[in-house]
């Protein structure tokens, strides 16, 4: 994996190296059946493997539950069959953090995200024609009772209805909550193929009751149909929600309206496109029109956490991956927020309102995001961003550090400080005697602390 030239690290810095912590991320695999345990060094922007946790199928999507005490709880979704859901614990062993198995269940459809919203009781997947809601068991890690099966399929079509992960392509693709004041929770699942996302309510059991539809925006040129909604966030205020579009490459923005017998649940307000503008189709700089859209594909999106000095989310992170050929890089794209969760200006160009970030690979089907703050109260909303890759020629886990938008240091405000596997890894000995398990092509990584 190339990387940029190496960062001039401060004196100060690495004299007080052994004061800064490590910070731990777990990674899932679209290449591998293994979990890996890594540990990134801030002072020393290294990035290596601690453990591998023999898994149960590829494409380990990671929702992380509460802490009971010194062990922690994180749920995946996999590509294994039949189709499968998993718990595990992360423990503080004498030895350092681990990771070990605890349960499974199985899941008629293959899922491709999990979720475990507050109060932490229930945990949600979907993927493909249905989603579904299990119960969490208190202060431990596992699965509780399975509470329901939702459909994205006329029920008539379910028994012939392609549950594999290619259905991911067409159905549901995530499940995220907004806790709206005076309203019950409310759940939104992008259904990618039908361009559209899915409204419910959550009910006192922590089943959920359909509420509304939304379809995807209409824009000139296109139906709303080449939309493909992929995944969705909610802003804290619970008054704003984000939607990333697979097929035409936008970061929708909607409000939120708590249902209260009436509907839209969501008004579509605003977008702005996750490709910069000189490799647009119609762009000035792009006569040729070699570039489109459907040369990318939009992928995901996460808010940047809320500090005390700033509780409203300063940025969102988007991603889009490049084409099929490797040829065509993806892109991590910055918008700057204002305090109620719409974008801050509307000039694309301005440098105080959108980064753009060109991406050393394709991405390939990966460019999945997690964010860490640099410090815990940063005003200029410094981070540590997570950022996998499962294109060639190095694919794997990569850290980004972003300084804010009020860094005056000059350069890009994002850019590759680390990266594992590193480069030669493949033809190591240890590999070698590893190949099995193809240890690469991350899948979605998180931040453990």
């Amino acid at each position: 994996m190339d990387l940029e030239p190496p960062l001039q690290v401060p004196l100060q810095q690495v004299l007080n190296a052994s004061a800064v912590p490590t910070h731990h991320i777990l990674s899932g695999s679209f290449r591998s059946l293994s979990l890996f345990l890594l540990a990134f060094s801030p002072a020393q922007l290294t990035l290596d493997l601690v453990q591998t946790i023999p898994a149960f199928g590829p494409h380990q999507y990671i929702a992380l539950g509460p802490h009971t005490g010194t062990t922690r709880s994180a749920y995946t979704t996999s590509w294994a069959l039949p189709p499968q859901l998993q718990s595990w614990a992360i423990e503080q062993q004498q030895d350092g953090l681990r990771v070990r198995f605890v349960d499974s269940v199985d899941i008629t459809a293959t899922s491709s995200y999990i979720s475990i919203p507050s109060p932490h009781s229930h945990v949600y997947s979907a993927g493909g024609p249905s989603a579904q809601v299990h119960t969490l068991p208190n202060n431990t890690t596992g699965f509780g009772p399975h509470v329901q099966e939702i459909y994205f399929v006329p029920r008539s079509e379910w028994d012939t209805a392609d549950k594999t992960r290619k259905a991911l392509r067409y159905g549901s693709h995530g499940i995220e909550f907004a806790f709206p004041v005076g309203s019950p929770a409310l759940a939104f699942i992008p259904v990618l193929g039908g361009s559209t996302i899915e409204v419910y309510t959550r009910a006192d059991d922590g089943s959920l009751i359909h509420s509304d539809s939304s379809p995807a925006p209409q824009r000139a040129g296109t139906t709303e149909q080449e939309d493909g909604p992929r995944h969705v966030k909610v802003h804290p205020n619970g008054r704003v929600l984000y939607c990333v579009t697979e097929h035409s490459n936008f970061l929708d923005v909607y409000t939120i309206s708590p249902p209260n017998g009436r509907t839209p649940v969501l008004t579509y307000a605003t977008s702005r496109s996750l490709i910069p503008p000189h490799l647009r189709s119609d762009g000035p700089d792009n006569a040729s029109n070699k570039t489109n859209k459907r040369i990318y594909r939009g992928d995901t999106l996460l808010l940047a956490p809320s500090t005390q000095s700033q509780p409203a989310p300063q940025s969102i992170f988007v991603t889009t991956r490049g084409g099929d050929d490797e040829e065509t890089k993806g892109w991590v794209s910055v918008f700057r927020l204002d305090t109620e969760g719409m974008f801050a200006g509307d000039i694309e160009t301005n440098p105080y309102l959108v980064e753009r970030y060109e991406t050393k690979t394709s991405g390939g089907k990966a460019h999945a995001l997690d964010l860490r703050l640099k410090s815990d109260d940063d005003p200029d909303g410094a981070l540590w961003v997570i950022l996998t890759d499962d294109s060639p020629p190095h694919p794997g886990v990569r850290v980004l550090e972003w300084d804010g938008w009020l860094w005056r240091g000059g350069g890009t405000r994002l850019r590759e400080v680390t990266a594992w596997p590193k480069p030669g890894f493949y033809n190591t000995e240890t590999a070698n005697k590893l190949e099995q398990e193809h240890m690469e092509g991350a899948s979605h990584a998180v931040w453990l602390d």
